[in-house]
This record gives C-alpha cells, sequence and structure tokens, in this order.
C-alpha cells in the first residue's frame, strides 16, 4: 500500500513535495518512482537545457507502465505558479506546461511523468524552430539499416551546412537532430524536410522510402520527417521510455554507430549517470553552430 507522507526537497530555491517514491513504475526491473524522480534529478542539468522553453507532453504512468498511462499535454491548475506554460494551436487552442528547471523536471517526474516529449520551437521564437528532427524507425529487426541511414543523412546534412546530431530513441532507431538558428518558418523547415527525403529516396531506393503505410514500404526505412510541425513532438534527449528496463533516448557520438553492441534501447536509467560520469555529455556542443534552413533549402535546390 502506497504511503500519503510527502517529503519536501528544495532545488533552484523551489520546493517540491515528493510523495509515493516506493511505487514500482517499471515491475520488470523493480525501478520505483523514487528510482525516476532521483534519475531525473541527477540528469537536469544535461537534460533541461533542450527542454527550456518548449511546450512539454508528458507521458504519465501513475500506477506502473504495465496498468498503461497517458499523455498530460495540457497545464494545469495544481502547477505551482514557477512551472511556465506556452499556449497555441488552431481548432484546439491548449495551454502546455514548459520544463525549465531541475526543480520542475523533478516536479513533473513527482506527477508520474516518465517520458517528456517536446516540440521543435521555443516560446520566444514559437514559429520559428530552432532544430530539425528525423525519426528513423526501422522495420522488424532493422537496426542495422538504421546506422546506415543515419550515416546517409549525416552527411547530407554536411553538404547543407547543418551540424548533425545523432541519439538512440530508447525504443527501436535512432533520431538525428540538426540545431537551427531559430530564423527560418515551420513552412522553410518542412520544405527542407521534403525535399531532402526526395532527394535521399532517388539515391537511395534500396534503403529509403517515402511510402507511409508499411506493407509498401518492401523492408525499406521510412523517411519520417513528421516531428517537424507546430505541435508535433519527439521525445527529448535523455527522457526515459515507458518499456521493460528503462531505456534512455540517449546523446551519443557519431563513432559509436560503428559499435556493434550499440542497441536503441541499450542505455537505461540504471548505466545513463555512468555512461554521463566517463565519457560525457555528447551533445555538449550542441547549440555551438546552429544552421540555417533558409541557406539549407537554397543549397537543395541547386542539387
Amino acid at each position: 500500500m502506497a504511503s500519503s507522507k510527502k517529503t519536501p526537497i528544495t532545488l533552484g530555491g523551489q520546493t517540491v513535495e515528493l510523495s509515493n517514491q516506493e511505487r514500482v513504475v517499471f515491475p520488470d526491473s523493480g525501478i520505483t518512482k523514487g528510482d525516476v524522480v532521483g534519475y531525473y534529478k541527477d540528469i537536469a542539468e544535461v537534460m533541461v537545457p533542450e527542454l527550456r522553453g518548449r511546450a512539454l507532453s508528458i507521458e504519465r504512468f501513475t500506477k506502473g507502465i504495465d496498468a498503461g498511462g497517458f499523455f498530460q499535454k495540457h497545464w494545469q491548475k495544481h502547477y505551482p505558479s514557477w512551472i511556465d506554460s506556452v499556449t497555441f494551436g488552431g481548432k484546439t487552442v491548449v495551454k502546455y506546461p514548459i520544463c525549465d528547471s531541475q526543480a520542475a523536471l523533478v516536479y513533473f517526474a513527482n506527477q508520474g511523468g516518465v517520458a517528456m516529449h517536446v516540440i521543435t520551437s521555443r516560446k520566444q521564437t514559437l514559429h520559428h524552430p530552432d532544430v530539425v528532427v528525423f525519426d528513423l524507425d526501422p522495420p522488424e529487426n532493422g537496426f542495422e539499416l538504421v546506422r546506415k541511414c543515419a550515416r546517409v543523412l549525416h552527411d547530407a546534412l554536411d553538404e547543407l551546412g547543418l551540424r548533425a546530431f545523432v541519439k538512440t530513441t530508447g525504443s527501436k532507431g535512432l533520431h538525428v537532430v540538426a540545431p537551427l538558428d531559430d530564423k527560418a518558418t515551420f513552412e522553410q523547415v518542412h520544405a527542407l524536410c521534403h525535399g531532402l527525403a526526395k532527394v535521399l529516396v532517388a539515391e537511395h531506393p534500396d534503403l529509403l522510402t517515402t511510402e507511409f503505410y508499411k506493407m509498401d514500404r518492401g523492408g525499406k526505412l521510412y523517411f519520417d520527417t513528421a516531428r517537424n510541425a507546430l505541435g508535433s513532438t519527439f521525445v527529448a534527449a535523455y527522457s526515459l521510455r515507458p518499456k521493460p528496463g528503462a531505456p534512455v533516448s540517449m546523446p551519443i557520438e557519431w563513432d559509436e554507430l560503428g559499435d556493434k553492441k550499440l542497441r536503441s534501447d541499450g542505455f537505461t536509467l540504471r548505466n545513463a549517470r555512468e555512461r554521463l560520469g566517463k565519457q560525457g555529455d555528447a551533445w555538449r556542443d550542441f547549440r555551438k553552430q546552429p544552421g540555417s534552413a533558409s541557406k539549407a533549402l537554397a543549397k537543395l535546390g541547386k542539387v
């Protein structure tokens, strides 16, 4: 039976009341809510910079991942006043929470948050994305194909003047992400993604396809650019995933793609902090050279 006792913790001047820390969230490995909260507390220094200012959608599991969960997109009235928000939408307008601090990340974890998903722009420049994301989701047992396609995409983005970074998804594939200077519009970024997909599928018809339906893909990798619209999300770097073993979406170095032991779900809550301690943050230079989507689009037009 869960305890109703609350334990206050102060982080960056803000107090969060922790509750039910003994509740098991990942039954297969015995990982508790306290473990999840502790992970996010420890990882906040490297995780929060890319959460800051972004609309957040939280995958919450209030009774453990085996009992099912839900996406929390709306800012709640009971949230502390120091948790920021951003409002946007078309027919449906949503007020989203924002995670700007270690305290906010711990707060959301204590609310049963397991996975943190964000949009590609920030509150201050809402209609101008500062990242472009490619989700490389493989066919069954197709991680080798993901490795090949990630390298192809890396080289293509490099030719367009965009510096690419890579991370495991904590699920089946990889995310290739390039930082942008937040000058281009979503429409320009969409045009860039669409144009790049067309070029790469033509150059690598044995590897890539833009066919939406799985039955039409012929074992090829679907070139998915759908994460790059206002309101669309991708799982944040260092986020946990609600899967057995508590896998992490882990930033990695490009040369790690050559490691045959690399798995999309190989980094977990249990080993992520040790990896950081030994190797540091693979995305430590992520914001040093943001690229121009509009210039990349112009270069692509000349291909």
